[in-house]
């Protein structure tokens, strides 16, 4: 921007100069033009004035006399150029005192010879102004030249900076997006490589604790499942930072229910409100829609990490969530959301970052609460995404309230149907007389998947890669359900269910489980033809829901 302004600046000057230079180069001609004309007109009188001069010597020598209208002539031809002004009256006396002709002939040869030395003298200095002129001009021009040239190269070698300095933005903006690209891999590779070992331990657990244990196995099992659930949330809590860093975090707009997302929200947290005695209030305006088009995976993030707050910093007393309209038009509502708690407050220093990323209102709240200090910085985020934003007020040992809002759009839909099933034992006999192919390349998760799905009835063949999967599909055998993954050696979940659908012409539903979740994925995955979109790690019974909607 600098240097542009700098080739701008010189190109001004170079126009100046050729104006002014143009302006003195015509200023010098028109004053050469002029002293030439002067000069030429002097030139020119004094031819004439040697003219009459000689036309007064042939009268005399004709006539032996000198006419009055001769020295008329003469002294009219003299009036400008008055270098015979002198002479004039003596011959004037000669001619009237009638004198000798050899004395007015000397005096008119005198006059003569006068006037051809001045005529000489003036050729002279006609052409000296002529040659002064001539100079100047060329020296101007030589002088503009030079000065053209000089700011020319200058302008050329601020160009070719330019364009260096430009070829150089281009390399690092190439390189930037080449590092974004590869930090958006890495990211994509951390997200699968964390969520699918997690998977399989946080599946197997929940497995070992519907199987028969005595009580101190019991505990240690339900410990290994907290231990679980806080190690997912600092997961989540990192991987959802860095993919809206990333720019690669994916804001959906679907039909959804605020009420049945406040239940969801208050049902996940019942046991540790109960343990720390404290009692969750919710309050919602009658007004407002069962069913709005927005984004309820991240509402529910938002709440959660709220509410988790919430109960995590208060000891005693209550948890309210108020939820009313802020303001309605016609095709959208902007919802605002309370959550307030008695719980120990947020020093009045602290409230300007708590929003920060790596943020907690002390040093040692790490340290008794736990935590990333990223939960309310991807809350933040996360409304921002949606157009919404987040405030807080607190007081130290009364408590904080938290305010939220979000823009959600209206529809004339009814409200999603809530799940008919709560418990995982409900759904026993779902896949009874069903086939149902899974392609997964991991073992752990293989044996998670296979007794998630023969638990509800179902018969399960496994496939190691979209090729084998393929295989399957073309023997004689009829699968009612497929469970891809999507990420397989050989042939992935994407390209596995584009030969599926063009190829074999199937129609079977298929569930795409992923442990990347990244933007845009679901879009892919639905693009691409499969029915439904999890991500690992995965609840039995949020399966179990999909399995109902697909599954006769």
């Amino acid at each position: 921007m600098k240097r542009s302004i700098v080739i701008h600046r010189k190109i001004t000057w170079l126009l100046l100069f050729s104006v002014i230079t143009l302006g003195v180069a015509s200023g010098f001609i028109y004053s050469g033009k002029q002293n030439i004309e002067k000069s030429n007109s002097y030139i020119n009188q004094t031819y004439e004035t040697i003219e009459t001069l000689q036309m007064a010597v042939t009268s005399l020598y004709e006539t032996g006399g000198v006419t009055s209208a001769l020295l008329d002539s003469l002294e009219k031809t003299t009036q400008v150029n008055k270098d015979l002004q002198h002479a004039l009256p003596t011959l004037r006396e000669y001619v009237a005192a009638k004198k000798p002709v050899a004395e007015i002939k000397q005096l008119l040869y005198y006059m003569l010879n006068e006037e051809k030395l001045l005529l000489a003298a003036r050729k002279d200095a006609n052409i000296l102004v002529n040659q002064h002129v001539a100079l100047v001009l060329i020296l101007g021009r030589v002088g503009a030249f030079l000065f053209v040239v000089i700011i020319l190269f200058m302008v050329n070698n601020d160009i070719t900076q330019h364009k260096t300095t430009q070829r150089k933005l281009i390399a690092a903006i190439a390189e930037a997006r080449q590092a974004r690209k590869m930090q958006e891999q890495f990211l994509a590779n951390m997200s699968h490589e964390i969520r699918t070992p997690m998977n399989g331990i946080k599946g197997m657990t929940d497995l070992l604790l519907e199987t028969p244990l005595s009580e101190k196995q019991q505990d240690m099992a339900g410990m290994i499942k907290r231990s679980i659930n806080t190690l997912l949330v600092v997961i989540n809590d990192i991987l959802d930072f860095s993919k809206i860093k990333a720019g690669k975090l994916h804001i959906e707009k679907i039909d959804l229910s605020i009420r049945e997302v406040l239940n969801s929200t208050r049902s996940l947290f019942a046991h540790p409100l109960h343990s720390k005695g404290l009692q969750l209030q919710m309050s919602v305006d009658p007004n407002i829609p069962d069913c709005v088009t927005g984004d309820p995976h991240r509402l529910n993030q938002v709440l959660n990490n709220l509410i988790s707050n919430a109960i995590k910093f208060t000891n005693k007393g209550s948890i309210n969530i108020d939820v009313s309209i802020q303001e309605q038009t016609a095709e959208q509502m902007v919802v605002c959301f309370k959550i307030t708690d008695t719980g120990v407050g947020i020093p009045a220093e602290s409230i300007g970052y708590i929003f920060d990323s790596f943020s907690q209102a002390s040093q040692d709240t790490s340290r008794r609460f736990g935590g990333t200090g990223l939960g309310l910085t991807i809350c933040k985020q996360l409304l921002q995404l949606q157009g919404g934003d987040i405030s807080v007020t607190s007081t130290v040992g009364k408590g904080s309230v938290f305010q939220f809002y979000l823009t959600y759009g209206l529809t004339n839909k009814q409200a999603p149907e809530a799940p008919a099933h709560s418990g995982t034992q409900e759904y026993n006999n779902l896949l009874a007389g069903k086939n149902v192919l899974v392609a997964e390349d991991n073992e752990i998760n293989q044996k998670l998947i296979e007794f998630v799905l023969r638990k509800a009835g179902g018969a399960v063949t496994i496939a190691n890669n979209g090729e084998e999967a393929v295989k399957y599909l073309q023997q004689d055998k009829v699968y009612d359900l497929i469970i891809m993954d999507l990420q397989m050696p050989k042939m992935d979940g994407y390209a596995t269910t584009y030969y599926i659908r063009h190829q074999l012409r199937l129609t079977t539903p298929i569930i795409a489980m992923t442990a990347t979740a990244m933007k845009d994925e679901q879009w892919q995955c639905l693009h691409a033809g499969m029915n439904e979109y999890m991500t690992k790690p995965f609840e039995f019974a949020e399966l179990y829901k999909r399995i109902v909607q697909l599954v006769d």
